[in-house]
């Protein structure tokens, strides 16, 4: 676990100077996986990425509390016609076990271009890295 304390350490301070999908930074392979296993509509591979307590906020809406409600909204996303998820990381920063990652995210939605921008609270527990709190709005529909 020092070892997985360390690389975050180290590798935080770097992301949050430009904007970058390089997943050599856990956390941006954590929300890589999550952006894959979104399109390739995997509820298993979404649920492995958010702790058991975690909290997803969307806009307009009541909070979405634990990780089975989480995978809930997913699917029903997903039923809805969501799909082709993309994102860019704008800022991470790092602290001795948690992180603040702020980044966009392109969803087409039917015949829609939906943006959002996000902020997410990334945590280490038991030496893996979960999504613990999970906040979007939507910037623009095209």
């Amino acid at each position: 676990m020092r070892a997985l304390l360390f690389c975050l350490a180290l590798l935080l301070p770097l992301a949050a100077q430009a904007q970058s999908n390089d997943t050599s930074n856990p956390i941006i392979a954590r929300m890589a996986a999550l952006v894959d296993a979104y399109n390739a509509q995997d509820l298993n591979a979404i649920a492995a990425i958010y702790a058991p307590e975690a909290v997803l906020l969307p806009p307009g809406e009541a909070s979405i509390q634990g990780r089975d409600a989480i995978v809930q909204h997913y699917a029903n996303a997903i039923q809805s016609g969501a799909s082709d998820v993309q994102f860019m990381t704008f800022d991470i920063t790092g602290f001795d076990t948690n992180a603040v990652e702020i980044g966009e995210t392109i969803v087409q939605v039917g015949g829609q271009r939906v943006v959002t921008r996000y902020m997410h609270l990334w945590e280490v527990i038991d030496g893996q890295i979960f999504l613990t709190r999970d906040m979007y709005h939507v910037l623009a529909v095209q």
